[in-house]
């Protein structure tokens, strides 16, 4: 028998389902109208897809955090940005390095980032309430207790 005359390898079949995220089945969410009519079914991203972060940006948070515990904030900060360059619209990386300008004392800069990654947070409420104490904290050290109690109180208000 030559290597032409061979049968192929069945394609699909009883092997089991792979185990990465992006190869499983959306997730199916079924929402009922306020009239007691027929439910309508949506699609949506699973979980796992949606809450992980890449092996590079969980790498890059991971150095940043341990040069900030070293209080090397010069360090930290080149990790963050390598970060943002990576996964611009990650919310928590813009956070982190709001966090580490404020240690800075870089007080516009963290307000600033701080607002950023609330932009990108649209339904985080606990990284947007976290943000906005960053920002009162950025402009208590400031010294414009105005602006100060309005981000508290927008903080309190994501309860």
């Amino acid at each position: 028998m030559s290597m032409y005359n061979q049968v192929p390898a069945p394609i699909g079949g009883s092997a089991q389902s792979s185990n990465y995220p992006a190869q499983r089945e959306p997730a199916k969410v079924e929402t009922y109208a306020l009239d007691d009519t027929e439910p309508t079914e949506y699609i949506t991203q699973p979980e796992a897809v949606v809450a992980t972060h890449s092996p590079a940006i969980v790498a890059l948070l991971d150095g940043a955090y341990q040069y900030s515990e070293q209080g090397q904030y010069d360090m930290a900060a080149v990790k963050l940005e390598r970060a943002v360059r990576i996964s611009p619209r990650n919310p928590q990386v813009w956070h982190e390095l709001a966090k580490i300008r404020m240690a800075q004392q870089q007080y516009e800069m963290a307000i600033s980032l701080a607002k950023k990654s609330n932009l990108l947070a649209a339904g985080n409420r606990v990284l947007q309430r976290t943000n906005w104490l960053l920002i009162a904290d950025s402009f208590n050290y400031l010294g414009q207790s105005s602006a100060a109690n309005k981000a508290k109180i927008k903080a309190a208000s994501l309860f």
